[in-house]
């Protein structure tokens, strides 16, 4: 159920670099939200912009959660990229916003089977969609890459390791990890995959990543869903401003906020995003 709501701003701080950890009081949110669905948030009281702004949950603890000063509150990372974000680094504790939420269609959890390899690749803010999947996932056969042009722009590391899974991080400058990108440190992961194993992939990051990323991984047998990022205009499928090309011809459209923004790699036309 989607729910229009007003949140509390309870913490609003800067992580690193252009990177914000926003904390929102707002039980109706933090206790439907699943893996890989968003919200819509008003990031002014006025009119400039006009538009709310779409963000993935990265945390949220229900009104039921074992830590009392967290019930009901949910976390968002973002990154100052233009007017919207720059005017959410204004939020203050106390603050009210304005949120539409929970949106979309998150991902698809593996099949129980505890020899399942299991792969989530994340490349910049797209990271921040898959630490609640990581978090559901924690105890199976998990992997984590991640990609960042810099070692600035590597996040989420610290809570991906706290899950005691492998982690494999990729700069493009060689400032931390593997020097190239996270596809180029994934492929070389693919080539040692054994044929008779059921592998999972789980991504998200910018649309150039994932293009490359469905070239590497055609044909190889994965289960593999990716999380499209994507301009909103109402974030509910009203106004199909953020329309994704797709290989059903009885449904050529899709819209990233209402059929997705979780689809299996296989649905999407790549050759036009």
């Amino acid at each position: 159920m989607v729910f229009q709501t007003v949140g509390i701003v309870v913490k609003n701080e800067r992580l690193q670099s252009i990177y914000f950890l926003l904390e929102i009081d707002c039980p109706s949110i933090a206790n439907r939200i699943r893996p890989g669905q968003f919200v819509m948030l008003k990031v002014s009281e006025g009119f400039h912009p006009i538009l709310r702004r779409p963000f993935s949950v990265y945390k949220s603890y229900p009104e039921d959660h074992p830590d009392k000063k967290k019930r009901g509150h949910f976390f968002v990372q973002y990154k100052v990229v233009g007017k919207g974000t720059q005017k959410m680094t204004e939020l203050r504790k106390g603050k009210q916003v304005d949120l539409i939420g929970p949106l979309g269609n998150g991902f698809t959890l593996p099949d129980p089977l505890p020899s399942s390899n299991i792969f989530l690749l994340g490349g910049g803010v797209g990271t921040v969609t898959l630490y609640p999947l990581g978090e559901v996932l924690r105890g199976r056969k998990l992997s984590v890459f991640v990609g960042g042009k810099t070692k600035k722009d590597l996040l989420c590391i610290q809570d991906f390791k706290n899950l005691n899974t492998p982690l494999f991080m990729a700069t493009e400058d060689g400032s931390a990890g593997f020097k190239g990108t996270v596809t180029d440190l994934f492929s070389s992961h693919l080539r040692k995959m054994k044929g008779h194993e059921r592998n999972y992939l789980y991504s998200c990051g910018p649309i150039g990543m994932l293009r490359e990323l469905a070239q590497k991984i055609e044909g190889k047998g994965l289960v593999a869903q990716a999380s499209l990022e994507a301009r909103m205009g109402c974030g509910f499928g009203a106004c199909w401003g953020c329309t994704v090309q797709t290989r059903d011809p009885q449904a050529p459209y899709q819209r990233v906020c209402k059929e997705g923004p979780v689809f299996p790699f296989g649905e999407i036309d790549w050759g036009f995003q």
